[in-house]
């Protein structure tokens, strides 16, 4: 499934997309917003991307803009019995932040997992670090639900990771924002 935006375009991760994608995670400034603390080469990168496509329990997508792969998004760790899925998004190439592409992205995958998927509840974790990324998912519609104290170590020091999250029925209120 491919989603189309005015600004990028989401479509399934092809194998093509390994030397690209392990480029941008070995990055440095990129590790100060991403999970991901070990170096990626392009054989994990590609196991990943293959054991993703066998799955029913996570989509990841590809974001592109122009033809360019600029990052990803998806959900992961659905949960089809409570109807709940983790979000989680990265544009690597900081030449595409503070375009509107987060927030068009974002909108893109809550549509597709309201109005698809038929999700209930659609959560994610941000570092306390990247008002950037909160400010978006805040204008989608997530709301704060909760904070891990301390509950991520970085260059030193420890940062809160914030738990935001949106329902379906805050979804179906909002859409027309959108």
């Amino acid at each position: 499934m491919r989603l189309e935006g005015k600004l990028a375009r989401v479509r399934p991760l092809e194998i093509s997309d390994v030397k690209k994608l392990a480029h941008y995670l070995n990055d440095e400034s990129i590790k100060e917003f991403v999970s991901l603390v070990f170096p990626i080469n392009q054989f994990l990168e590609e196991e990943w991307i293959k054991r993703n496509a066998i799955s029913h329990n996570n989509l990841t997508f590809g974001i592109e803009v122009e033809g360019v792969l600029i990052g990803t998004a998806g959900l992961k760790d659905i949960d089809w019995v409570a109807r709940s899925a983790e979000y989680g998004i990265a544009i690597y190439d900081p030449e595409y932040w503070n375009r509107g592409i987060g927030t068009e992205v974002t909108q893109l995958i809550l549509k597709y997992a309201f109005e698809y998927l038929n999700l209930n509840r659609v959560w994610l974790k941000v570092f306390e670090n990247n008002p950037r990324a909160i400010a978006v998912y805040e204008k989608c519609g997530f709301i704060q639900e909760g904070r891990m104290r301390q509950g991520r170590y970085l260059k030193g020091q420890y940062l809160d990771v914030i738990i935001m999250g949106i329902l379906a029925n805050e979804y179906w209120r909002i859409k027309s924002e959108f």
